[in-house]
């Protein structure tokens, strides 16, 4: 029995961890939005490892494949977090693979990007002289300086290039001419010129994409900048933000929200605050200047069981203010199974032991996937979709967070009954 729960447990721990953590993470730039303009080509028979980053948004975050497939061999690795990483060693030459790999945040925003990687044969022999141009806070339908990329042939013969082009989700936002010729001699450089005009305010992401002769063809420069709007501006990185079910007199950990002045003027704050069974906290203080951003935190604490519904809202000097954000949370009643604030396990010698682990097992947080562990002298119940890690002077604890009904006298009851 202990055996199967363990490996069970293992399973269900590992498929849905990343969506039910609690804790959310501050992000600097909201709205959610892939910034990896481009990937790099790799070549057969060796490791490859390239990141995928988002920004914005409220974690955790479940990465996927929205359309297209990996070269073969790679895999899309994603732990929950902004950052998704796609590793193996393809063992197939492709020229150009399409894909789209898509990120959903806990707030169900979604973005999506298009990349073309190629698995080479042999060698590449055409690159940048930076894999990306940044461009720094722009005002909304003005052009930006310009700013310059080079384009060489490192191999001993000719390349034929054969055609340039725009391509990402704000594509028209960026403007480039260039001296690429349709051969680039062995040896010779070439140089591409780009501004950035943004359509709107936020984070703006494209590339200019090379198709040329070599086993590396495209060839991808990414494109990254920041539309800003005339005045002050207020961008929340969310629009609600939804609390898993939580014991009555308790609080949740947090989920943060980002504050964004995307203007070229000063944010004057008037307030911030929650509503209903909700709170939040802030370091944003009473003004926000152009391109800066600052954390809110909220939290969860039902007075009474079933679903609630509250608001966060920002009082402020921009456009369209107030900006509000829609909480929603449940209450659980009398008797639900709730975390305890501890990670439990039983040893080879079914011997049960626990540790206090608040910020892996947050006490009062609904459990998911309740299951039974057996102990040398009695069982306790844990959930299946969490694991943990602690420490005690005893050494450490690895196993799954316990849970008991809910009610403030049992919360801890399981640590009593254990043999240690």
């Amino acid at each position: 029995m202990k055996t199967l729960l363990r490996a069970a447990g293992a399973v269900a721990g590992l498929i849905v961890v990343a969506a039910l953590l609690e804790c959310g993470s501050s992000h600097t730039i909201p709205p959610l939005t892939i910034t990896t303009a481009t990937l790099a080509n790799g070549t057969a028979g060796a490791q490859y490892s390239e990141q995928v980053q988002a920004t914005g948004g409220v974690g955790p975050y479940t990465w996927g494949l929205g359309a297209g497939a990996l070269p073969n061999n790679l895999q899309l690795q994603s732990s929950g977090t902004n950052t998704a990483i796609i590793s193996g060693i393809p063992d197939t030459p492709v020229q150009a693979d399409p894909f789209t790999v898509k990120v959903t945040d806990s707030g169900n925003q979604s973005a999506s990007q298009q990349y073309h990687v190629s698995i080479l044969a042999l060698p590449d022999t055409l690159s940048f002289s930076a894999p990306s141009l940044n461009f720094t806070g722009q005002l909304d339908g003005t052009a930006s300086g310009t700013q310059n990329a080079t384009l060489t042939n490192t191999g001993t013969v000719a390349v034929a290039i054969n055609s340039v082009a725009s391509t990402g989700n704000n594509a028209t936002d960026f403007g480039q001419s260039n001296t690429c010729t349709s051969s680039l001699p062995a040896g010779a450089s070439c140089v591409i010129t780009v501004t950035f005009t943004p359509s709107e305010a936020g984070p703006r992401v494209a590339a200019i994409s090379f198709s040329d002769d070599t086993s590396g063809s495209p060839h991808q420069l990414g494109l990254n900048g920041i539309g800003l709007s005339p005045g002050a501006n207020a961008t929340l990185s969310a629009t609600s933000l939804t609390f898993n079910g939580q014991e009555v007199g308790t609080t949740s950990p947090t989920q943060t929200l980002t504050l964004t002045n995307y203007g070229e003027a000063t944010l004057n704050i008037g307030s911030v605050a929650a509503s209903g069974n909700f709170s939040e906290s802030n370091t944003c203080g009473t003004t926000l200047g152009p391109g800066a951003n600052c954390p809110i935190n909220v939290s969860f604490s039902p007075a009474t069981a079933g679903a609630l519904s509250g608001s966060l809202t920002v009082n402020d000097n921009s456009t369209g203010s107030p900006q509000t954000v829609t909480l929603s949370g449940s209450g659980a009643s009398t008797g639900t199974l709730v975390l305890n604030g501890l990670c439990q396990n039983s040893d080879l010698n079914n011997v049960c032991d626990a540790a206090d682990d608040l910020a892996e097992c947050p006490a009062g947080l609904v459990a998911t996937m309740p299951a039974s562990l057996e102990c040398l002298t009695n069982t306790v119940t844990v959930d299946n979709s969490r694991t943990c890690s602690a420490t005690t002077s005893r050494g450490t604890v690895t196993g799954w967070c316990g849970a008991v009904p809910a009610s403030s006298s049992s919360r801890k009851a399981p640590r009593k009954s254990c043999n240690m």
